[in-house]
């Protein structure tokens, strides 16, 4: 893969998806990794030096290096993971961890579904004259790559905090053909200057990485506002492994506790991924009613670890 970002997120110390926090080299980072494998309790089945040979296979590709320096993904990383086709990588191109980070552990394969779910939803929702918006919209490849034909009326708006994505967003825009219809604006999600003024709103990557439940009903009230009565939120939300909560949805079937194992190692114990805050479908509802959505209607990918919501906001 190109490189095309840097590795650091210094500058966007507002935002809670990622960056590094305080500068580091990598090597600190690095170092700072095998401390807390060093001290984390001891794992069935691997061992430390096991443990410790995984992390130096992370920090050898791109990816890796990037999510252990900010510990999320950024908006760039987030369209490579999501538009990345198994069919077209070269088999040379990609390290063995590398190749099973990008298709087959189970969060990479549920937000890809995830992905394609929005797509469908929005492009079956598409009507002449609407006005769509991305909140964060990172590159906004959910709306960018959907087929406006005969619908050349229809705006887009695209609002993030990060104004590399912002750029990257416009990039795409331009390259879709798609740059006229739409306005990019630089605001916090939780301060929209929208006002009853978009039919429908998505939004996808702010929820998961905020822990506090009153902040995202607020997140929710945000969206709410921004939309026009009878307009539609699409969302998501990630759900708890059964080891965090007896209400876990996960379908165990659809995944293999090897690569489940896998996961927990690379996003838990050596990255200490920000992305941790898991909710219930029932605690969704229950926020995004307080917000005043009504019609809450859930659409699950396969393993159900990273559900898509449809909600109405009342005519």
């Amino acid at each position: 893969m190109e490189k095309t970002t840097p590795l650091s997120g210094a500058g966007q110390d507002r935002l809670i998806s990622h960056g590094p926090g305080e500068e580091a080299s990598f090597e600190a980072v690095l170092e700072s990794a095998r401390s807390r494998l060093r001290a984390a309790p001891a794992l069935p089945g691997v061992t430390l030096d096991q443990q410790l040979a995984l992390l130096d296979e992370l920090a050898g590709f791109e990816l890796g290096r990037f999510l252990l320096v900010n510990r999320g993904l950024n908006a760039w990383w987030t369209h490579q993971l999501v538009t990345y086709d198994p069919s077209a990588a070269r088999a040379d191109s990609l390290t063995d961890l590398e190749r099973r980070v990008f298709e087959a552990l189970p969060a990479t394969l549920a937000t890809r579904q995830r992905f394609g779910i929005f797509r469908a939803q929005l492009q079956k929702r598409l009507a002449p004259g609407m006005a769509l918006a991305s909140v964060p919209c990172g590159l906004m490849g959910e709306l960018l790559l959907l087929d406006y034909t005969g619908l050349e009326d229809v705006t887009l708006t695209g609002i993030d905090l990060d104004q590399q994505a912002l750029d990257a967003a416009r990039q795409l825009a331009e390259t879709r053909g798609l740059g006229e219809r739409v306005t990019l604006r630089r605001e916090d999600a939780w301060a929209l200057s929208l006002e009853n003024a978009v039919d429908v709103l998505t939004s996808n990557g702010l929820n998961i990485y905020e822990p506090d439940d009153a902040r995202v009903v607020a997140l929710y009230r945000s969206f709410f506002q921004a939309l026009k009565p009878g307009g539609t939120l699409v969302t998501s939300f990630l759900t708890p492994a059964p080891t965090m909560s007896p209400d876990s949805p996960w379908d165990m079937t659809k995944t293999q506790p090897a690569l489940l194992q896998l996961q927990y190692l690379l996003f838990v114990r050596m990255i200490d991924a920000k992305w941790s805050a898991y909710r219930t479908h029932t605690q969704t509802a229950q926020q995004l009613e307080e917000a005043g959505f009504t019609n809450v209607e859930f659409i699950d990918d396969d393993a159900r670890m990273f559900p898509t919501i449809i909600a109405r906001k009342p005519a």
